[in-house]
């Protein structure tokens, strides 16, 4: 059962109590992509693409809240770099008042490179958070992964 929520989740068809719609913020150097968690019709409102960094670009995000007030975000990142690479992302829920309630950092791919011009799709859970009434993405950064599957075979 666990899994087949989480597949809805992925897929954006959970049971929602409250829709998002979600709009561009910059930090400097850093780009951040919100997302307002409002009760109403359990709608997805929106998403606003458009965050890239480190040869990653966030193609869609949304945050949803469930029956039970669990909240997850899910959403699409791209290589639009010219290698592969493997990126963590950042997302952050913050109060009415602009106050963080959690902080989750996750590997879309996990420990996996991600080829140019491939898309992956995210999700991650927060569990229950009364609280939240944004949500934010942040692209922590890239990084370069070894296929450790034929290593041990080449070992002496």
């Amino acid at each position: 059962m666990k899994a087949l929520h989480t597949l809805a989740l992925l897929v954006g068809v959970a049971i929602l109590v409250g829709g998002c719609t979600s709009s561009m913020q910059a930090e400097g150097n850093r780009a951040a992509d919100a997302a307002n968690l409002a009760s109403g019709d359990g709608q997805i409102q929106g998403s606003s693409p458009g965050l890239e960094q480190d040869g990653f670009a966030v193609m869609d995000f949304r945050a949803v809240r469930d029956e039970y007030n669990m909240v997850a975000v899910l959403g699409e990142v791209r290589n639009v770099g010219p290698a592969a690479m493997g990126v963590e992302l950042q997302a952050t829920l913050r109060d009415t008042a602009g106050r963080v309630v959690a902080v989750g950092h996750f590997y879309p791919a996990s420990y996996r490179s991600i080829v140019p011009g491939e898309s992956w799709p995210f999700a991650h859970s927060f569990g229950r958070q009364d609280d939240a009434a944004r949500a934010e993405i942040r692209i922590v950064g890239a990084f370069r992964t070894m296929d450790l599957r034929g290593v041990a075979s080449n070992l002496p």
